[in-house]
């Protein structure tokens, strides 16, 4: 685990600048508190409640370590492909010695139907792929968000990755979710899955937050 080295103090400054920063592009007070939360950048947080707004969508992330969110637009996200972890600062380096930022975790996309919210998949096409093909309306939908995030999102959904490979939840995760407009942040697994259930979505997380192995209904794919 290796990335940048620096002062709680001056985390703090870089921190207080990217408030700034959102500010001026427009976000509001919601947007600033959720990103102090969840150290993802309040800018992205707002245009993130616009989409889900405009698309009728819920998405929920595991948040990067709140740190983070002092070098979101500064440093890339961190790649698919580097393994190593990030240290308390939410960097870390990769091959060839390029700082990189946690990137944002998508654990889940869904659809507001009217009644409720209808699961949309996001991952390789067959089932427990690391990578390939994903669908059409996947392939949109995060092309989509890259477009104006300023980390962009590296891989598609966890809860959507029927492997035994899945990482799974752990009780130091943390998530925020970005409901049809608006967010909610969610400090741990507890919080995540109370906030599955009562929106009526499946939790794909057993004892000690391994996955399940398959989705919504017993699919382990689309």
């Amino acid at each position: 685990m290796a990335g940048l080295k620096i002062s709680e103090a001056g985390l703090g400054d870089l921190a207080r600048f990217k408030g700034y920063e959102a500010k001026a592009a427009g976000a509001d007070g919601l947007d600033l508190r959720l990103s102090k939360e969840s150290g993802m950048d309040a800018r992205d947080i707002m245009n993130l409640r616009r989409f889900t707004r405009e698309r009728k969508l819920l998405i929920v992330f595991r948040c990067p370590k709140p740190s983070a969110r002092a070098f979101h637009g500064t440093l890339p996200a961190k790649t698919f492909a580097t393994k190593e972890k990030t240290n308390k600062t939410g960097t870390v380096f990769g091959k060839g010695g390029a700082l990189m930022v946690s990137d944002y975790d998508m654990m889940s996309v869904w659809r507001f139907t009217g009644t409720g919210f209808q699961h949309i998949y996001i991952s390789a096409l067959e089932p427990g792929a690391a990578t390939g093909p994903w669908s059409k309306e996947a392939r949109e939908l995060v092309r989509s968000m890259n477009a104006f995030l300023i980390t962009k999102l590296q891989h598609g959904c966890q809860d959507d990755f029927h492997s035994e490979k899945n990482p799974g939840v752990k009780m130091a995760d943390h998530f925020l979710a970005i409901r049809l407009g608006d967010g909610i942040y969610l400090p741990d697994p507890i919080y995540c899955e109370n906030f599955y259930r009562a929106h009526g979505l499946f939790w794909p997380y057993g004892a000690g937050g391994k996955h399940c192995g398959h989705g919504p209904g017993g699919h382990v794919g689309p």
